[in-house]
């Protein structure tokens, strides 16, 4: 308990040493991030997260589409021939747990700055970053920091913004987990997995953080707000999602949008 108030207490500490950081040492180098603006203009995108409906979702006829895969994304590659574009990481815990696959995966990868801490130092050159604000205000510009409210997919959102994207298409963000305890909790799994779509995707006795439903709500309202703003659309085609935030659309019209 002590060491959380302690973490929490100097929470806005970290990120102001960790922006410092970012801009002297990474922020005018970062250039994979850089060539990624308005470089989809107008072109549909994938954002594809990790609930159970992924193993009903086809997404290898969704190959030649752009996508963002996040977080342990490389679990479902012995099973399809579909691969992201890119990964985004955002949770300590799952760097941590990650990297080394992330590493093996070939696939661009974009970490949250705070994160590399928990890389081998002789690793850490082989990942890109981005840095994570304290603020969960919308992000039109990665480059300078990405708004965090609860989940990697609202930092999905802000880099599909910076593309140019239109519209985005969301598969396997489900939002519906079986767990219990206090939102943000950090808990040791028991048993298979049952919120994603691997049963090893935090695997038995591993450490996992419980969502906060209430947190990535708000987050998924401004990304909404964000692009409609801009005359864009965010759908979400996520089999059986129980997100009611974004206008739902079936795979088949998925295709149709993405000519696949």
């Amino acid at each position: 308990m002590m060491l959380t108030k302690l973490v929490l207490s100097t929470r806005g500490f970290r990120y102001w040493v960790d922006s410092i950081l970012y801009h002297l040492r990474y922020r005018h180098g970062n250039k994979r991030l850089e060539v990624l603006k308005n470089r989809y203009r107008g072109r549909p995108i994938l954002v594809v997260g990790n609930g159970p409906s992924l193993n009903k979702t086809p997404l290898d006829d969704f190959r030649k589409v752009f996508s963002i895969g996040m977080n342990k994304i490389f679990l479902l590659f012995p099973r399809v021939k579909w691969r992201p574009n890119i990964i985004l990481c955002i949770n300590n815990l799952v760097i941590q747990q990650s990297w080394p696959d992330l590493l093996k995966s070939g696939i661009p990868t974009f970490l949250s700055w705070k994160g590399r801490w928990f890389i081998d130092r002789s690793s850490r050159k082989s990942f890109n970053y981005f840095l994570s604000l304290p603020s969960s205000d919308f992000s039109s510009n990665p480059l300078d920091g990405v708004g965090s409210a609860g989940t990697v997919t609202y930092a999905a959102l802000q880099f599909a913004y910076f593309m140019g994207a239109n519209p985005i298409i969301l598969f396997g963000i489900d939002h519906s987990f079986n767990c219990s305890g206090t939102a943000n909790e950090i808990v040791k799994m028991e048993g298979p997995d049952p919120n994603h779509f691997d049963p090893n995707y935090f695997a038995d006795g591993q450490n996992w953080g419980l969502p906060n439903y209430q947190t990535s709500e708000l987050a998924y309202r401004n990304a909404k707000a964000a692009f409609e703003a801009d005359n864009r659309k965010i759908y979400d085609a996520t089999i059986g999602g129980k997100l009611d935030i974004f206008p739902k659309i079936s795979v088949n019209e998925a295709r149709q949008i993405c000519n696949v």
